[in-house]
């Protein structure tokens, strides 16, 4: 999955659909859990709180990461927050407002154990082997600057991999799958409004389906590909 921003309920409700048992299976979000939906904080708990579930950043989630311990100081002071442009953008235009609202009104333990969790768990891809066949998971996908067959991600800066904007085709790799989110499917075209695009030969999934906009929450079980 990708993209919940927030969707708790749609979240609970797919995993319901899928049979997901904590005990036999493995659950990767591919970026932005919070931010613009009504429970940022609840769902973000609640995959932290399940050894089983994973996460790779995007950049709502790094958002939160860089001013969480901003937002603990002002639980104590809210006049020593620095509003800087880069905290305005992330609170009034990108959805954060309500996720900010929803960490501070967790206790300090609470918003100290949260803190950790992302700090602990700040990755920016993965990769995985499910029967033999390779996959990268990776919030944005790689921009057109490291657009190249050889390209090291280690070497692309975490804020292409978590802002770059690509086509519906656009993998470098030619033995491995990419799974991203971040760019709704409806941006690529109204056929694929809802739905997960299957790029050219299946060697790239588009998961972000726009559930936050009242579309659909894209899921994708990597062992029957």
């Amino acid at each position: 999955m990708s993209d919940l921003h927030g969707c708790r309920k749609e979240f609970n409700q797919m995993l319901d659909l899928i049979q997901y048992s904590t005990e036999c299976d493995e659950l990767w979000i591919v970026g932005d859990i919070c931010d613009r939906g009504n429970e940022s904080i609840p769902l973000l708990l609640q995959i932290a709180d399940n050894p089983s579930m994973h996460i790779i950043f995007g950049n709502h989630d790094v958002w939160l990461e860089k001013y969480a311990s901003d937002l603990i100081l002002a639980k104590k002071d809210c006049g020593c927050i620095d509003m800087t442009e880069d905290f305005v953008c992330w609170l009034h235009s990108n959805g954060g407002y309500s996720t900010a609202d929803q960490f501070m009104d967790l206790s300090f333990p609470q918003c100290h154990d949260l803190r950790l969790y992302l700090e602990e768990n700040r990755r920016f891809y993965q990769y995985l082997n499910i029967h033999g066949r390779k996959f990268l998971l990776v919030h944005a996908g790689v921009g057109d600057e490291y657009f190249t067959p050889d390209v090291r991600l280690s070497a692309v800066p975490e804020g292409v991999l978590v802002w770059a904007h690509i086509g519906i085709d656009d993998n470098p790799f030619n033995d491995t799958t990419m799974i991203v989110g971040h760019t709704p499917t409806f941006c690529y075209g109204n056929e694929y409004s809802g739905r997960i695009i299957h790029g050219k030969n299946d060697t790239i999934y588009h998961i972000d389906c726009g559930c936050v906009y009242g579309k659909a929450l894209g899921c994708l079980r990597l062992d029957d590909m």
